[in-house]
């Protein structure tokens, strides 16, 4: 069934078409895959010959269920932590047998991401799929947004949902995530000035939301309509010494993601190993010992990949503040979503020097696929990231001077 409704959507979501089959990173493979009560319902009532084997006998019901209408089932996976119903040819046996109706909401929605805000649902796409991350992160000319009504079908997970206009919300600060979010993207956009610049001036913006959220809400609006970043006067200068407290950061955090003994992507293992190896994290040395390899690496990084590919993180960033509902993204605290967003892009920042350190070099589609790679494994753990922001909570993290080291 299907109701046409107002879709606010950025500009690529139009080029994206899943290639199934003929994709380098399947995503019927290693993480859980969830099947919600009407499926699994609808399954209940299918013919037993129409598969190898008793389509139930590869589903459980799970304990933990949150919402029945998306996890009231799980799919067991095989020896190879590949979904069972995966043909040979790396295509979905219950699509071809059955049709698109019998796939679950979460197989039908990703790499897709539906939110709705009051009357507007919002369409995007998430970077942990390889060919979306393709066409969201290349796109030179930046992303821009448009609206339509489009007919959608209700077979499909609606991740985050805010009615800015009942009661519950009225005097919460997601009350104006429509307002700070699109002042967020335009600073985020405005290519006059460098990317860390913009960063610096987005952290500046949304401390002075935080104080009107706080003590002057009614003027909340108004101020974020006529803030103007050129009025700042405190102006983002680099301390190169940062990526070495940084670099102290991300090998803690680095070893714990490492120590895990699985991984979603089959090349992500490689990918770890490059980054210790390139930052000689297994070598019986301190950081101090080789901060000068380090920061040449970061250096020359800085001056031949992330200010002239800049568009490529610029547009990870928006991809990210619309679609995960900036800056609430970790909860109604407007500087926790600016700070795990900074920790999101530095780690993925740390991740391309330690490559680099490791090669000798990095192209564009190692970052990509970088990029890629680290979203599918930490965007996905329902408790990696929420770990970083408790420890940054716990030792006092989450203010300016931090977010200064990030940059």
């Amino acid at each position: 069934m299907k109701e046409e409704v107002k879709i606010r959507y950025p500009s690529y979501i139009k080029e994206f078409k899943c290639i199934g089959g003929n994709c380098s990173d399947n995503c019927c493979h290693g993480w859980e895959i969830h099947i919600d009560k009407n499926t699994f319902d609808k399954y209940v009532k299918i013919q037993n010959n129409i598969f190898d084997t008793d389509i139930l006998e590869n589903i459980i019901v799970r304990k933990n269920c949150k919402n029945p209408n998306i996890d009231y089932g799980q799919i067991k996976l095989n020896n190879e932590t590949q979904c069972p119903f995966l043909c040979k040819d790396n295509y979905c046996s219950i699509h071809a047998n059955l049709g698109e109706d019998y796939l679950s909401k979460v197989c039908t929605t990703y790499p897709r991401i539906i939110n709705k805000i009051d009357d507007c649902y919002e369409l995007s796409l998430n970077v942990s799929c390889i060919e979306a991350a393709r066409i969201i992160l290349l796109k030179e000319e930046g992303i821009t947004f448009d609206y339509s009504r489009e007919l959608i079908s209700n077979n499909y997970v609606i991740a985050k949902e805010i009615n800015t206009n009942t009661y519950e919300i009225n005097d919460t600060n997601y009350k104006h995530i429509k307002e700070i979010r699109d002042k967020s993207i335009n600073i985020i956009t405005n290519r006059k000035y460098k990317l860390s610049e913009r960063l610096f001036d987005l952290g500046l913006f949304l401390e002075n939301v935080r104080r009107k959220l706080c003590y002057n809400y009614d003027n909340t609006v108004q101020f974020v309509d006529e803030y103007d970043i050129r009025s700042n006067k405190v102006k983002f200068q680099r301390d190169i010494n940062d990526y070495m407290l940084q670099i102290s950061f991300y090998k803690g955090i680095l070893e714990k993601l490492a120590a895990s003994k699985f991984f979603i992507s089959d090349n992500f293992s490689e990918i770890i190993d490059k980054v210790m190896l390139g930052f000689k994290f297994t070598e019986d040395k301190s950081l101090i010992e080789n901060s000068q390899i380090y920061l040449k690496a970061y250096t020359i990084l800085d001056k031949e990949v992330f200010e002239p590919y800049s568009y490529i993180f610029e547009n990870y960033l928006v991809n990210h503040m619309f679609k995960e509902l900036f800056p609430f993204s970790e909860n109604d605290i407007v500087y926790d979503g600016y700070i795990m967003m900074l920790v999101r892009l530095s780690y993925i920042k740390f991740f391309i020097a330690g490559y680099y350190l490791s090669d000798g070099k990095i192209t564009i589609d190692n970052i990509i696929k970088i990029i890629q790679s680290l979203t599918k494994e930490i965007e996905h753990d329902e408790t990696y990231l929420k770990h970083i922001l408790t420890h940054i909570k716990e030792y006092e993290l989450d203010n300016k001077r931090f977010a200064k080291i990030l940059l």
